[in-house]
């Protein structure tokens, strides 16, 4: 029984004496890492490869023919700028401006006329939400004033954020190039840099105009800071914007209408007021549907690949959720791609809050905050448990196969070659983004009724791609009777390949319409 002891207690005394080695190791590289020069470069290594990763998933995913409406929408917007004229995008029905008044457009548009318009936009998509490493990190390190460990910790789990890989691979949206900025914004607000703060809030509004509302939410947390000057001209001045945006600025480019009336329609028809007396009026269905079980899903999806820990430090999410919460009760279409753009202004909040959530769980040591590693290392496999369940470019996803062209992608380019410029086109979603230089094209809806289907893609169009892989739920049946009433509708069907890819791509012109 003695010796059971003593060798009880030497094993004890062995496990305390190497743990104590391994943390003194672990304060000694982690001291070696903290000098200035790898403080400065770290981030920018990171942004890099994140950025080249993302843009490599965004080029594979485009290159096989999966990016879809919302690419071809913001392709077709760009080439209209570019050649003189406003981006009012025949497939989006209405211009492009009218709904979040994203005016960082036509800097775009300046670059699109000089480079590869597809590529450039996703690169610049993925580029932004790489460099948000940045500013991350500069607020982990500057403003919570983690050890290099905690805040290579928070990055990685930005990395591997589920959100920030399907804002990626949703096509394109304005408001992404906004991510960066977001994050700028709070490490200036808390480091209280004024004077570069304007123009960085000037991009964000000009990526997305009811960004403006989150500015004006981060406000009113400077305020509750103790700046009080600042905090109120920064909620105030975002504000008037915000709503200057949704009442004047945009129904501008659409015959004075408000912009969301459709998404809104449940609380109101017609205007602004209607909408916002609809959501006076009624509090307890807006707050039923935005905590909806749908909505609480969006809610885990954004919070649990971060162990919950803004909960910590709720007060920096608190500015972001009145917007959030109308995201949720708008009636948009569902899906995480479909819903990515809405995820923005979380993001960044999210992240600031789990910054200083971890600041709150450590203790300060000479003069950084030092978090028990355990905390680190469970937040570190929480991400990547979540980023292989939930993202869109998990391994379970198998992204090292994408970017293979088929001969069904071979022959969707074929098709698309045939049809010249100056032509009106219908296409189902696949083939918009190949067609998207032109003034007049329209998207071929996959409705339930083929003969529905067909009388609506024979509108206004000399030319339609018929994919058949866009109407899974159709029967042989009902794709030859969708055929033939496009062919009795005054269409010819033309030849594209032979073999099974050549059934599954069908093109069809107009008659007595020459091809040139």
């Amino acid at each position: 029984m003695a010796n059971e002891t003593v060798a009880h207690a030497w094993s004890m005394t062995t496990f305390v004496h190497l743990r104590r080695r391994l943390e003194i190791f672990s304060l000694r590289w982690q001291a070696r890492f903290d000098t200035k020069l790898i403080n400065q470069a770290i981030p920018w290594v990171l942004a890099a490869v994140l950025g080249g990763l993302l843009l490599s998933l965004s080029l594979a995913r485009a290159r096989q023919l999966d990016a879809g409406t919302e690419l071809s929408i913001h392709l077709q917007g760009l080439w209209l700028i570019g050649e003189g004229f406003e981006p009012l995008s025949s497939v989006a029905g209405h211009n492009l401006l009218w709904e979040q008044a994203a005016f960082i457009l036509y800097p775009i548009a300046l670059l699109t006329t000089l480079l590869p318009d597809q590529a450039t936009l996703l690169s610049l998509q993925s580029a932004a939400l790489g460099f948000a490493v940045v500013p991350l990190w500069r607020l982990a390190r500057d403003v919570g004033r983690l050890k290099t460990g905690a805040a290579v910790a928070v990055v990685f789990a930005y990395c591997m954020y589920p959100a920030v890989h399907t804002l990626n691979l949703a096509d394109f949206h304005p408001e992404a190039l906004a991510v960066p900025a977001l994050f700028a914004a709070l490490l200036l607000v808390l480091k209280q840099r004024w004077k570069w703060f304007v123009p960085v809030a000037l991009l964000i509004v000009i990526c997305r105009s009811d960004l403006a509302f989150a500015l004006s939410g981060l406000g009113l947390l400077v305020v509750a800071r103790g700046e009080r000057r600042q905090g109120a001209a920064i909620s105030l001045v975002s504000a008037v914007y915000g709503l200057l945006s949704l009442t004047v600025i945009q129904p501008r480019f659409n015959a004075g209408r408000f912009p969301h009336i459709e998404a809104f329609s449940d609380f109101g028809t017609g205007s602004f007021g209607s909408v916002l007396w609809g959501f006076i009026s009624a509090p307890h269905a807006v707050l039923a549907e935005a905590l909806s079980q749908a909505n609480f899903e969006k809610i885990v999806f954004l919070l649990a690949p971060v162990m919950l820990l803004p909960l910590v430090a709720i007060r920096y999410v608190v500015p972001v959720i009145p917007l959030f919460a109308i995201y949720l009760v708008a009636d948009v279409p569902v899906g995480q791609a479909s819903e990515a753009s809405q995820t923005v202004p979380m993001i960044s909040f999210v992240f600031v809050a789990t910054v200083f959530a971890l600041a709150r769980s450590g203790r300060v040591l000479v003069e950084r905050v030092n978090v028990d590693r355990r905390l680190l290392t469970a937040l570190m496999l929480t991400a990547s448990l979540f980023f292989l369940r939930d993202a869109p470019s998990s391994f379970y996803e198998r992204p090292w196969d994408w970017g293979r062209q088929e001969t069904l992608d071979v022959v969707r380019q074929s098709a698309a070659n045939q049809i010249p410029a100056d032509a009106s086109v219908r296409a189902s979603e696949q083939v918009l983004p190949l067609l998207s230089n032109r003034a007049r094209l329209y998207e071929l809806h996959a409705l339930d009724d083929p003969n529905a289907a067909a009388l609506a893609a024979t509108l206004q169009v000399e030319w339609i791609v018929f994919d058949v892989v866009s109407v899974p739920d159709w029967s042989p049946l009902d794709i030859e009777s969708f055929d033939l009433d496009i062919r009795r509708s005054g269409f010819e069907r033309l030849e594209v390949a032979s073999g099974q890819a050549g059934r599954t791509i069908r093109l069809y012109r107009l008659r007595n319409v020459v091809q040139s």
